[in-house]
């Protein structure tokens, strides 16, 4: 199954647009966005120079524009767990909509993911959703920790909503597939991963998948074709090295 491996930043350019800005002594509110999109363009680039820019903006009163982008910095840099805590504070602290806080809260469930907390990151997803039903990724983020505590029915139930009002969505068509996979249902899963390698022919996941359940059901052939597109077409990918060992097992005959 596929997992999380840094968080996605959803709130990048509209963060200050929706709390109040600027705090008593702090810049305006236009030298604030500037310096927050500069801090968030910082952390892609250098994660542990943004880190300390971003708490010390904090500490001359940048406020929550400053501590988003510094729980971003530690998202980058690994700290999974400690930024996973602070954007659930950040999100209750922050004076902003429901659908904002609940952004935030789909930060906090990337970060519990990639900090190997799904039960936490499912109640995260939970609570955003009781903010906005309708928040995009977070089903699918959802499912993904579902998937991770073996709870592969139940991930699948999501992953079919999401294909219900977006069946061309490949994340979701893939992430079924790997939990059909995991269920036995090897038709469901090919038919899943065939979709989505219909959609996007060299998608790392995807092929990955598909090789499994070609070798899972007797197709060696069709399962090496697979694994080895892949390691041409996305190379130096986690995917692309489990493809690798997954070539080495079927080429030294190992079940």
């Amino acid at each position: 199954m596929m997992r999380l491996t840094q968080a996605a930043t959803l709130l990048t350019g509209v963060f200050l647009v929706q709390i109040v800005v600027p705090q008593a002594g702090a810049e305006s509110t236009e030298d604030a966005r500037i310096r927050y999109a500069a801090c968030m363009d910082l952390v892609e680039n250098n994660a542990e120079q943004a880190f300390d820019e971003a708490t010390g903006w904090e500490g001359l009163g940048g406020g929550y524009p400053a501590r988003h982008c510094a729980l971003a910095a530690l998202m980058k840099i690994g700290h999974y767990g400690e930024a996973a805590q602070g954007f659930e504070r950040l999100a209750d602290a922050v004076h902003a909509d429901a659908d904002f806080k609940a952004k935030l809260l789909v930060q906090s469930a990337q970060a519990w993911v990639a900090a190997d907390q799904p039960k936490r990151a499912v109640a995260a997803v939970d609570t955003a959703l009781t903010l906005t039903p309708d928040i995009p990724g977070a089903m699918v983020l959802r499912a993904q920790a579902l998937a991770l505590q073996g709870a592969f029915w139940e991930a699948a139930d999501d992953l079919s909503r999401v294909l219900y009002t977006n069946p061309q969505n490949i994340e979701a068509l893939v992430m079924r597939g790997a939990a059909y996979r995991q269920l036995d249902a090897h038709d469901l899963a090919m038919d899943d991963l065939n979709r989505a390698l219909q959609i996007a022919p060299d998608h790392p996941e995807g092929l990955l998948e598909r090789g499994i359940v070609h070798r899972l059901t007797g197709h060696k052939t069709k399962a090496r074709t697979d694994w080895k597109r892949l390691i041409t077409t996305a190379p130096d990918t986690d995917a692309a090295r489990a493809a690798e060992a997954n070539l080495h097992s079927l080429d030294s005959g190992m079940n």
